[in-house]
């Protein structure tokens, strides 16, 4: 019993590891990105991680899980992935909202090619909707929409990690098949 704990340890350490070694390369990146790269890098960035934590959870086939999360696949997409993920409970009410803002600025900036940013009515009302920045400010910050996307980001990158965690301690297994006969008559 003891060997499967620090076996299920090493795993949890590893997928933290991998996760926040990624929020570490956003967070680098980010800072040099002009409004229309950081939109779209932090959404691809937290559709990853939402790829990470729903394959946490599925059956441990690679083939099927690829069928289901891979590009062009029915969860291969950002917004596939959050509502699947709070379908299966896989995240809080709290979560679930924030990525729904996260996918409509990211929309945002790939719908409006040459005028969109930060400072426009479109982006603006969803990053003051952001629920996550409640945790860390003030009510006297005043933070520009910007930074609030750049707050928010690794904030719900974190959360996924621990939601990832989660999933693999609750990892789906197929059941055993229905027999149509029993066959064990004592």
């Amino acid at each position: 019993m003891r060997s499967n704990f620090s076996i299920n340890n090493n795993i949890i350490m590893n997928t933290l590891d991998n996760l926040l070694e990624k929020l570490q390369k956003f967070t680098a990146e980010s800072k040099h990105s002009s409004d229309r790269a950081l939109a779209v890098l932090g959404a691809t960035y937290l559709s990853d991680l939402l790829g990470h934590l729903l394959s946490a959870f599925m059956i441990a086939e690679d083939k099927i899980v690829t069928a289901l999360l891979g590009s062009e696949r029915p969860l291969g997409t950002f917004g596939a992935r959050i509502v699947a993920a709070y379908a299966l409970g896989l995240l809080g009410p709290n979560e679930y909202h924030d990525l729904l803002h996260i996918l409509k600025i990211r929309n945002a900036f790939v719908d409006e090619y040459d005028t969109m940013n930060f400072n426009h009515e479109r982006v603006r009302q969803h990053c003051f909707a952001l629920r996550a920045l409640r945790e860390i400010t003030r009510p006297e910050e005043s933070l520009t929409p910007r930074r609030m996307f750049e707050f928010a980001v690794p904030i719900l990158a974190r959360q996924l990690a621990l939601r990832t965690v989660q999933a693999e301690g609750e990892k789906r297994q197929p059941p055993g098949n229905f027999k149509a006969i029993d066959t064990d008559v004592g």
